[in-house]
């Protein structure tokens, strides 16, 4: 589907050469308009069902370790969005009677403050002293993502990520739950070429390894249609004053900013800090991520374009159950967007042990990559086919921020 132009050529292109670099488990609710479930596939490589290692089977709760940052500079990321989801599907679990038979599911917190050694740690941790049955999301970054999965693919252990991962068509027990780096970049050029008409770019990014992945996938859809790069900066992710980079992006003022980071406070910051410069002016700014919702409230953020994969209203089964089931246990409030990633990854593990028939941890990711996965999502079917092995074909959309909300936006094709 993505492929059709010579622009989606190009894409995949870069993305062939970035695979050399580490990635991100791209880790928002305001009213929505309803949309179609998405259908699109990623990821062209082919591979062989994993060799199972069994593990003893408990009659107890099956065990799911969650790896987040619940403590430091990306504490909102447990606290704020992984709790919550850890507390819905716990109960919803119970609600259709358990799995497998009747068993419960408990999600065993790791907190690894945002560190990759304390992320491999947490994986280890998990397996050989809480003796889980599978891993999901992985820290706020890439880099521990990544961490967690080599833990995984040597232990044999079921790990499910946040989104794209290095290799991972290759990798035996790795899956992502949401879609891929490819997919990612496709609504931003979309965005930038056909609808907003930029002329010029410029990126303000997170200075993390999949971050300037991304940046090179913008760049080159974009610049294939004509949209020139006039600013590129990559910021510490310890920053917490951007003043000096937005100064220098308002006096270029590139038809289009489009700011990549998977860490809520960017965006909060940066939608303060342009207020105290007078506004952006003529600037459209693209969040290209999820972490955007979190400032949509912002005056600072009104007119934003926001990366992302849900809003409230979606019509298919998934995102029904998901808005509807989250009100019921929070007095009618509904969900942040960024939810989606933690509550994907724990259904992920929880459909493949079931399809699977046993919290055997190998023969989850067996099942997982069997070509059999299916489930509603809150972003549309998830497909886990043998042509695109590790993607579910999901689609992220674009959203406008309008009154503190967010807008569904219709991309043409």
């Amino acid at each position: 589907m993505y492929w059709k132009s010579s622009l989606w050529r190009n894409v995949a292109v870069v993305l062939g050469l970035m695979l050399l670099l580490p990635v991100l488990a791209a880790c928002g609710g305001g009213g929505g308009k309803e949309t179609p479930a998405p259908t699109a596939t990623e990821s062209p490589t082919l591979t062989s069902a994993p060799t199972a290692t069994p593990t003893p089977t408990s009659a107890g709760p099956v065990k799911i370790g969650a790896i987040s940052c619940w403590s430091g500079p990306a504490a909102m990321a447990g606290l704020y969005y992984g709790d919550p989801i850890i507390k819905l599907v716990e109960w919803q679990v119970k609600q259709m009677g358990g799995i497998l038979g009747g068993r419960e599911v408990k999600v065993i917190k790791y907190d690894d403050r945002g560190s990759v050694a304390e992320a491999g740690a947490g994986a280890t941790k998990l397996i050989t002293g809480d003796k889980v049955s599978a891993l999901v999301w992985g820290g706020s970054s890439g880099a521990e993502s990544e961490a967690v999965s080599a833990v995984a693919e040597e232990d044999h252990v079921f790990y499910v990520s946040f989104g794209d991962l290095q290799s991972l068509p290759e990798k035996k027990f790795t899956v992502c739950a949401t879609y891929s780096q490819a997919a990612l970049a496709v609504p931003i050029i979309t965005l930038g070429t056909k609808v907003l008409k930029a002329k010029t770019v410029g990126y303000l990014t997170t200075d993390l390894a999949d971050g300037r992945w991304r940046v090179q996938l913008y760049k080159s859809g974009l610049e294939a249609g004509g949209v020139k790069t006039v600013y590129e900066e990559y910021v510490g992710t310890d920053a917490s004053d951007y003043i000096s980079h937005l100064t220098k992006i308002k006096y270029i003022a590139p038809d289009m900013l489009v700011i990549d980071s998977p860490r809520s406070e960017v965006p909060l910051t940066v939608a303060k800090q342009i207020m105290d410069l007078g506004g952006w002016g003529d600037i459209q700014v693209v969040i290209a991520l999820s972490s955007g919702e979190a400032a949509k409230s912002k005056p600072g953020a009104q007119g934003w374009y926001l990366g992302g994969l849900w809003v409230p209203g979606l019509s298919y089964p998934g995102a029904v159950k998901f808005e509807t089931d989250y009100q019921t246990l929070n007095n009618g409030k509904l969900p942040e967007e960024n939810m989606v990633y933690n509550y994907n990854t724990l259904w992920t593990a929880i459909n493949a042990i079931e399809l699977a028939g046993t919290d055997d941890s190998a023969k989850a990711a067996e099942a997982a990559r069997s070509g059999k996965l299916e489930w509603d999502t809150p972003i549309g079917k998830a497909r886990y086919t043998l042509d695109h092995p590790g993607y579910p074909g999901l689609l992220p959309l674009v959203t406008h921020v309008e009154g503190g909300k967010k807008v569904y936006v219709a991309l043409p094709e």
